[in-house]
């Protein structure tokens, strides 16, 4: 007894002391500034913060660049269930509306996947169209609080947030939410 008694302290003492030690050892990423305009933020009706991030492909894309379009900005990982639910249905999404002014950017938070072959292995298996930004260090996840994926905003051509949306997103929950804006 007096044998348990010892070790649960010592495991509880090792556990305090790393515990500190994280707490110490962390060192502070440097901030990336992020100019952002008056009203920004993520509640319906402010200004979407604005990103850049390089594509799959390595193009880059700025979320200012979309202005005068409807943007769906989903967040995503390739091991995620629900993301794999809605990717089919974005992608026909896409197909319908890209000529209508509307753009999908599928944000993968790449931090959390094994590597990008991986990435690219997803998007070549459902056929993606869209662009897939890649978000390396969860700057950009974070700035959106992507905490729970997939997480999508609904950006109007003004750059303002219309809606957000956490969890999997259908046709027609995608197609309401485009036709909202129009009113």
């Amino acid at each position: 007894m007096r044998i348990k008694s010892i070790a649960i302290l010592l495991l509880f003492a090792g556990l305090i002391g790393l515990a500190f030690y994280t707490a110490i050892d962390k060192k502070e990423e440097p901030r990336t500034e992020v100019k952002e305009e008056e009203n920004t933020g993520l509640k319906q009706g402010s200004t979407a913060p604005t990103f850049s991030l390089v594509t799959l492909d390595g193009k880059q894309v700025d979320l200012k660049d979309y202005r005068g379009k409807k943007v769906i900005v989903n967040f995503w990982a390739t091991w995620c269930p629900p993301c794999r639910e809605e990717m089919p249905e974005m992608e026909k999404f896409y197909r319908d509306y890209k000529n209508k002014d509307v753009e999908i950017l599928a944000v993968n938070l790449e931090y959390s996947e094994t590597n990008t072959e991986k990435v690219s292995k997803f998007v070549k298996e459902y056929e993606l169209s869209f662009p897939i930004p890649l978000d390396e260090k969860n700057t950009i996840g974070k700035q959106f609080r992507a905490v729970s994926i997939p997480t999508s905003y609904f950006i109007d051509e003004e750059g303002m947030i219309s809606n957000s949306h956490i969890g999997p997103m259908d046709y027609d929950f995608m197609k309401d939410e485009i036709n909202k804006m129009n009113r």
